[in-house]
């Protein structure tokens, strides 16, 4: 990692020093940009990490979201809920489309679809190929035209950023989950996330951000557990 500055970020920033500070505190200004810049390094660093973990052992996300799949089909609330909010997943989320499939072709299938402001709706999905597009952040999202569902919703898995076993959860920043929860107090909200993704100290929440009542995610090799989903220990 490389803190120092170099020739073009030294004269952007004694330029910006003219017009921002004063002779006295350019000092200060040089090495506070000095330590951010060594935070974004690192934290660039740390994500290159993961990936290239991840890249040395492809199975593992496989093997995980395939134990995912079989917790939740165990579920008892899960199996019980006559609609559930699903989402279909991101290359980097838990591949639950085994769940999706099987949700739809069952007539239980609700997905979401958002709109400016980090509003979002669920809409119920039959055909997987007809009823769906690529929507914003290339997500695969319910056609525009189909009727936003108005029923009650049981059951919500839940996508995120990072979750811990207390219940605590960390989306994108968007907030389209923790609007549509705060509105959906009765659902049963289950995390739905790899292990590397569970923390074992507790999230700092914030206000609104809505916690979990379930999370689903192995703790230990995939193979050797059984899986499970695990109340939150709030």
């Amino acid at each position: 990692m490389n803190a120092e500055i170099g020739f073009s970020e030294f004269g952007l920033l004694f330029l910006l020093a003219l017009l921002l500070f004063k002779p006295k505190d350019l000092g200060k200004a040089v090495a506070t940009f000095k330590y951010w810049k060594g935070r974004l390094y690192r934290l660039k660093f740390d994500m290159e990490d993961e990936l290239l973990e991840t890249q040395k052992n492809p199975s593992r996300k496989e093997k995980e979201s395939a134990w995912i799949v079989q917790a939740i089909r165990r579920f008892e609330p899960y199996k019980a809920a006559a609609k559930v909010a699903a989402f279909y997943p991101l290359p980097d989320e838990p591949d639950i489309r085994p769940i999706v499939q099987e949700l739809a072709k069952e007539g239980r299938l609700l997905l979401p679809i958002t709109y400016d402001g980090g509003l979002m709706d669920f809409v119920e999905i039959h055909d997987l190929e007809k009823d769906l597009v690529e929507g914003r952040f290339h997500v695969h999202e319910p056609k525009k035209e189909l009727p936003i569902y108005r029923g009650e919703i049981p059951f919500v898995l839940t996508p995120g950023v990072q979750f811990s076993w207390d219940g605590g959860r960390h989306g994108h920043g968007k907030g389209y989950y923790d609007r549509f929860l705060e509105k959906n107090p009765q659902a049963i909200k289950c995390g739905v996330a790899f292990s590397t993704q569970v923390s074992e100290k507790p999230l700092t929440l914030k206000p609104h951000d809505v916690p979990m009542n379930y999370i689903v995610a192995p703790k230990n090799d995939p193979e050797k557990e059984n899986p499970h989903v695990e109340e939150a220990t709030v």
